[in-house]
């Protein structure tokens, strides 16, 4: 594959910009902030997407786009950046399922992948491109072998290895079956020795015997002394115990039975009396015994409910008119000119007669009034009833402090009251029984704890009564302790003095008895002169064995250094060898690659000397890292695949610049370079070699 151009959209800073490349060495020249990571960074991600992105620079957008058009097996094709995932097109086949960090590192480095070491190291690479065939498990060839015989014989003799223990364990029997023999000699002398040592202690254990046992007694007595004290006390307060209130068999179980049926009777009381409690709150004003006189009057109001709704109501009232009022005057005038007439004397006769007529006709109208005024009585009658009963409701509403509002709330409200009240009558037989169970249950715990002066008086009987059970459980133990001492607990402690023996003779003397009895025995028992024997021959063939193997693990170690001292200067593998070529460009011929099998790490002959990677300056390391994935990149990529570098000259001197240069255009003629670079230097040497393709950014 050979890129031919790139074209980016939008890609971080960078945009609507194109670059048109060769085949061979492309160097992209220009200062910090000119965008030359961003275009390697949209390279790498067209060609080998990093699915997680979490560290990209710059932070991918759905926005980002671009093509690059490549060169692959003859054919021109395109593969276009499309947002932050990922692409589209024909992706190459060469980089097709690559994985981004080994791509990353390999082929497409900055300065933090080019001093990755990881992939180096991965067992895959190392052993496909970095050791001779088989070359890869010769380290742990040689760590077995060596490991081998420096177990069996060691290194010196003072090394710890199975010889050494075995030679010690050699000189330790060899060194004991020596004492047996001459002991031998000696039976008839320990054996004097020893009646003699016997002697001797019988006499100084007769002339200290009555000091010794008294002693023993004192050593008892002073022993026991403390069990003697404490009995005494648990004594005295046993008897202090017995003279207070103690709890009579079964009480505890009694006082828990009671107690648990007051605290049940009790809590069933309580919930009853919270929800009756619950029900007067709600009640107006929470007053019962206030609402129940009202009962009464309540009940009779709604009582009368239905009658007082059921008479009709008048919507209008008669009037009285002007003329209606004209019969009652004309009734009183002919009523008080008949009254006039017969009370006047001198009036004309026909005056009277006219008076009487009068009289009539008043007595007339009276009687027609008094027809048409008896039925009005009768309607007023009926409202005012009505009145009457809505102002009472409403009278009775403020008492009750629940309104007025208006009659039918005022109604339905004294309605909602009679109803709770009527609840809280049916739950009272309920809630008294509660109440008499549980005064009943309280009273016979209280009757129970009233014997021992309440439940306090009960508590301190409780504990007296564990307390003296304590003591009664700790007297036993302390008189059996005593016992088995050999004292008497019902006796007082005998008064003992100690006094003073010298009994470091006898302790001398008794040792001495005792090592000579030992030795006496060994000297009779041949069965260990005999193992002892056997052991030491048993010994001497595991030498032999173990110098043997030590002996082959030996020859096989000096074996193994001489095939790889003569392998690793004879075969080189291919890509060790293209390193080495680099290697030698970038550094004037001073070092060289070391592929010694032997050697885990990665290592190169500096000036004849060997350096692991500990020993590297920072220059000479990012040289052999470039080096190395440099050589890997073309073995593995086959040349197809583009090596992209950014700033990876950066550590370099002006002389290993110059170098490295010469080795990318060395590598360019294989396979197509992109060099990244802010360094003038790196822009100068470029433009004075030939086959360099310089884009300025």
């Amino acid at each position: 594959m050979r890129i031919k151009s790139i074209h980016i959209d939008a890609f971080g800073k960078v945009k609507d910009r194109s670059f048109d490349l060769t085949d061979g060495l492309n160097v992209f020249y220009g200062p910090n902030e000119s965008g030359k990571s961003t275009t390697m960074e949209f390279i790498r991600c067209t060609l080998v997407p990093n699915k997680s992105n979490k560290s990209s620079y710059p932070e991918r957008s759905k926005t980002d786009s671009g093509t690059i058009v490549y060169e692959e097996d003859g054919k021109e094709k395109r593969v276009m950046m499309e947002g932050k995932t990922g692409h589209k097109g024909d992706a190459p086949i060469c980089v097709d399922e690559m994985d981004p960090s080994l791509y990353r590192n390999i082929f497409a480095m900055n300065r933090e992948g080019l001093d990755e070491m990881s992939a180096l190291s991965n067992g895959d690479i190392r052993s496909r491109f970095l050791t001779i065939p088989g070359g890869e498990s010769m380290p742990d060839v040689i760590e077995s072998i060596d490991g081998d015989w420096e177990r069996t014989i060691g290194k010196t003799s003072t090394s710890p290895s199975v010889i050494n223990a075995l030679q010690k364990r050699e000189d330790t029997v060899l060194q004991r079956i020596f004492e047996l023999r001459s002991n031998a000699d000696s039976y008839s002398e320990l054996s004097v020795r020893r009646e003699e040592l016997e002697k001797r202690l019988e006499v100084i254990r007769a002339s200290n015997k009555k000091a010794m046992d008294n002693n023993t007694l004192y050593s008892r007595v002073e022993s026991q002394r403390p069990n003697f004290d404490s009995l005494a006390r648990y004594k005295a307060r046993r008897d202090e115990l017995l003279k207070k209130p103690l709890l009579q068999e079964g009480a505890e179980k009694t006082y828990s039975d009671l107690k648990n049926e007051a605290n049940s009777k009790k809590a069933a009381y309580k919930a009853l009396e919270d929800t009756r409690r619950d029900q007067i709150a709600s009640l107006p004003g929470g007053d019962e015994n206030r609402l129940l006189r009202f009962r009464p009057r309540i009940q009779s109001v709604l009582d009368r409910q239905h009658e007082n709704r059921s008479i009709p109501v008048h919507t209008t009232q008669p009037m009285q008119t002007p003329h209606s009022k004209v019969p009652l005057i004309v009734m009183a005038v002919l009523v008080i000119a008949a009254i006039a007439v017969w009370l006047i004397p001198g009036v004309e006769v026909f005056v009277p007669i006219g008076a009487d007529i009068a009289l009539a006709a008043a007595i007339a109208v009276l009687f027609i009034k008094s027809r048409g005024e008896r039925e009005a009585p009768a309607v007023a009658s009926i409202d005012n009833r009505l009145a009457d009963y809505e102002r009472e409701v409403s009278a009775l509403s403020s008492e009750l402090g629940i309104g007025p509002i208006n009659i039918e709330a005022d109604l339905r409200n004294m309605s909602e009251i009679i109803a709770k009240l009527n609840a809280l009558d049916s739950s009272r037989d309920t809630y008294n029984n509660a109440r008499m169970e549980f005064l009943s249950a309280d009273n016979k715990l209280l009757g129970f704890l009233a014997q021992y002066g309440g439940e306090q008086g009960f508590m301190a009987a409780r504990d007296n009564t564990a307390e003296l059970r304590d003591c009664n459980s700790n007297i036993e133990t302390l008189e059996s302790n005593i016992r088995k001492s050999g004292l008497d607990p019902t006796l007082p402690l005998p008064a003992v003095t100690k006094m003073d023996v010298d009994m470091s003779e006898y302790a001398v003397v008794n040792r001495e008895k005792g090592s000579i009895e030992e030795k006496m025995k060994h000297i009779l028992d041949t069965q260990e002169l005999d193992r002892l024997i056997d052991e030491s021959y048993t010994i001497s063939s595991e030498k032999g064995k173990v110098l043997r193997e030590g002996a082959v693990s030996l020859l096989a170690s000096m074996i193994v250094q001489d095939a790889c001292s003569e392998l690793y200067e004879t075969v080189h593998p291919d890509v060790i060898a293209t390193a080495d070529r680099y290697l030698s460009l970038m550094t004037g011929g001073t070092c060289r690659m070391d592929i010694d099998p032997r050697n885990q790490d990665i290592s190169v002959i500096s000036n004849g000397e060997p350096k692991n990677s500990r020993q590297w300056s920072t220059g000479l390391r990012a040289q052999i890292l470039l080096s190395i994935k440099l050589a890997i990149a073309k073995e593995m990529g086959n040349g197809d695949i583009p090596v992209i570098l950014d700033d990876v000259l950066l550590p370099f001197d002006s002389e290993r610049k110059k170098g490295a240069l010469e080795a990318l255009s060395l590598l360019s003629k294989e396979m197509q370079v992109l060099l990244f670079s802010c360094d003038d230097d790196v822009d100068e040497m470029s433009r004075t070699m030939s086959g360099v393709s310089i884009i300025t950014m």
